[in-house]
C-alpha cells in the first residue's frame, strides 16, 4: 500500500522530463549585455583582484537565458594602444557554459586576470565582448568600467 501511494505521487508530479531535440527552440538569446554588476573580485593568494565580468543574455521575451555559441571577452584601459586581455570560451560545451553561469544573477561571470600597466583607482577600462550563436546571431557590446580601487594591494 505504501509503495503504491510513493508510485502514485512521484507518477502525479513530475519535475523535470527529458529534453527533446525534435522541436525548434524559441528562447534563443536575443539581447546581450555587459551588466551592471561587473565588478571587481575579491583577492587571490598573490594580492591580485580579478575583473568579474558578468555577461546576461535575454530572450525574445526579455527572460535571462542561457546562450549557446562562442563568446569573447576584451578588456584593454581606455584611450590606450594596449592589447587587450581576451577571454574566450565555447558555451557549445555544457560543462563549461554551467561553470561559468550563475543562477542567482542569470548571467554568465567570467573573471579576467588583467596583466596592463596602471590598474589603480579610478582607471577607466574598456570592455568589449563579442557572441557568436549557434543560431547565427551575432551580438556586440562596448562598455566602460572605472576601478573603485587597484587590482593590485
Amino acid at each position: 500500500m505504501l509503495l503504491s501511494m510513493i508510485w502514485g505521487v512521484a507518477a502525479c508530479t513530475p519535475n523535470k522530463t527529458n529534453p527533446r531535440t525534435d522541436l525548434a527552440w524559441p528562447w534563443w538569446p536575443t539581447q546581450m549585455q555587459i551588466s551592471d554588476l561587473t565588478r571587481v573580485g575579491r583577492p587571490d593568494a598573490d594580492g591580485i583582484r580579478p575583473l568579474e565580468v558578468r555577461v546576461l543574455f535575454t530572450d525574445v521575451d526579455g527572460d535571462p537565458t542561457k546562450a549557446c555559441g562562442s563568446l569573447e571577452i576584451a578588456v584593454t584601459r581606455e584611450a590606450e594602444n594596449d592589447e587587450a586581455v581576451v577571454e574566450r570560451l565555447s558555451l557549445d560545451d555544457r560543462d563549461t557554459s554551467m561553470s561559468y553561469f550563475e543562477p542567482v544573477t542569470g548571467c554568465y561571470l567570467v573573471p579576467m586576470m588583467l596583466d596592463l600597466p596602471g590598474l589603480v583607482e579610478g582607471r577607466r577600462l574598456r570592455i568589449e565582448v563579442v557572441y557568436e550563436g549557434r543560431d547565427g546571431a551575432r551580438l556586440s557590446e562596448r562598455r566602460g568600467f572605472d576601478l573603485p580601487f587597484s587590482l593590485a594591494e
